[in-house]
């Protein structure tokens, strides 16, 4: 009726109960271990998800505050310009004024 596997030959000795006691212990240790790192890794997962989706967020934002930052600078005046168009202006309306 036995398979072969737990059956016992000449040479072979009897299983310690004890020994076999610690071996289900460290097992339930193992099994125990393994579901708390599938816990964890499910919450590192995710928090992963979390972060590329807030990286994603912020991406799009550095995009907008970009386009906008280049529309202004599109539209800001150059104030050197403004200050030689003033000047020449100011010099065209003081020729006027002495003619």
């Amino acid at each position: 009726m036995t398979d072969g596997f737990f059956e016992l030959t000449e040479d072979s000795t009897p299983v310690d109960p004890k020994s076999l006691e610690t071996l289900e212990l460290k097992i339930s240790q193992v099994l125990e271990r393994v579901q708390m790192l599938q816990s964890e890794k499910q919450e590192l997962q995710k928090q992963v998800a979390d972060l590329h989706s807030r990286y994603d967020e912020a991406a799009q934002q550095v995009e907008q505050l970009t386009r906008e930052c280049e529309v202004l600078r599109r539209n800001q005046r150059d104030v050197r310009q403004d200050e030689f168009i003033r000047s020449k202006i100011t010099a065209l309306l003081a020729k006027l004024d002495g003619a």
